[in-house]
């Protein structure tokens, strides 16, 4: 706790310090320089879950997403991003002496720092620009959808769902990637990183570096349509590789959206695969209806246990913005089934969500 406390402290005094310098700069007309200006966005949600047989009913402070933002040049941008909502974690070693077992050694888990995006983009035209830092990776278009742009609660199983190794989408690495568009219809993201999201913004722990890209097909005279696919692959050891291979379609407009992927994973001796598919309708601007069917195969090769058999959840619900765009109320059913155990119990649950986005 003292230790999220002192981390909310930092984030709260740069942010009041920023803003002091600004007014500063301003304020004096004979400085020499000037602070440069800067963009702040920001998305808090609060959610209570309720009836999941997995999970005790209570509420979850999930997102506080801080972005600040701003140009360097004509050519190079900055962001720095943090999600003061995360707790940090420690991963710990045990070590067997005799007939007791004993804790050897204790290492802050740096997935779970605060710190999400630290990046600076460097664009050469429309077509064509270079990210240097933590960043998101290009895997999966859910994974990409900032989290107040996602339809449902929470985001499929396959991104949510990291007990074992990370997720297959919305996580980040530190890296070099190209980003752009190409014949006016090809957008590509294409990367190298440390790893594929697993260590954080750790350094890197082996010698192999991995490679990740996404490429999607915008039909020129169909702008609503897309499909298209992400993949990444580290080499190394049996013990080590990893590989990630996906595939994805979406028609979105005004009033409707239809999406639909599936990813697939290997992490050493480990595989999985999920999908899900998606359909959301607007009837007004206001209110946003929406379902979806997820599937997520923790452990192909097992199913004895919640730790590795096959998830199926059933999503529907619906959202009404408030004021405008600045605030979401939301809520979801979600069914919960286990089809390939009975050692766990099916369940219903209900989320309830207040969104702020500024």
């Amino acid at each position: 706790m003292s230790c999220r406390r002192a981390l909310a402290h930092w984030v709260f005094a740069l942010v009041v310090s920023l803003g002091v310098g600004r007014r500063i700069a301003a304020q004096d007309s004979t400085a020499s320089h000037t602070l440069p200006p800067f963009d702040l966005h920001g998305f808090v949600e609060v959610y209570y879950r309720s009836g999941d047989p997995l999970t005790k009913d209570g509420y979850r402070l999930r997102k506080a997403d801080l972005k600040f933002s701003g140009d360097l040049s004509p050519h190079i941008k900055w962001r720095v991003t943090f999600d003061a909502a995360k707790t940090l974690t420690v991963s710990k070693t045990l070590t067997e002496i005799s007939d007791t077992v004993a804790l050897s050694d204790a290492a802050i888990d740096q997935r779970s720092r605060i710190l999400q995006d630290a990046a600076l983009t460097y664009t050469v035209n429309r077509a064509l620009s270079f990210d240097v830092g933590q960043q998101i990776v290009p895997l999966s278009l859910e994974g990409t959808i900032a989290t107040s742009n996602v339809e449902t609660i929470e985001r499929t199983m396959f991104i949510v769902e990291r007990s074992r190794a990370g997720g297959l989408g919305d996580i980040r690495d530190i890296g070099v990637s190209v980003n752009g568009r190409a014949f006016d219809a090809v957008e590509y993201h294409v990367g190298t990183f440390n790893e594929t999201g697993e260590s954080g913004g750790s350094t890197d722990t082996n010698d192999q570096k991995s490679l990740m890209g996404r490429a999607v097909f915008h039909a020129p005279k169909f702008p609503q349509f897309q499909i298209g696919g992400s993949g990444a692959v580290e080499g190394g050891p049996a013990s080590q590789r990893r590989e990630r291979a996906g595939g994805e379609a979406q028609f979105r407009n005004d009033l409707v959206t239809v999406r639909a992927e599936v990813m697939s994973a290997r992490d050493g001796p480990l595989k999985r695969i999920g999908w899900y598919s998606l359909g959301a309708v607007r009837p007004t601007s206001r209110i946003q209806l929406v379902a979806r069917l997820d599937s997520w195969d923790r452990d192909r090769s097992r199913d004895v246990s919640v730790n590795d058999a096959i998830e199926r959840q059933m999503v529907v619900g619906g959202s009404y913005l408030i004021d405008g765009s600045v605030a979401r109320l939301a809520v979801n059913v979600v069914r919960q089934t286990f089809p390939t155990v009975t050692t766990v119990r099916d369940g219903t649950f209900l989320l309830f969500a207040f969104q702020g986005v500024w």
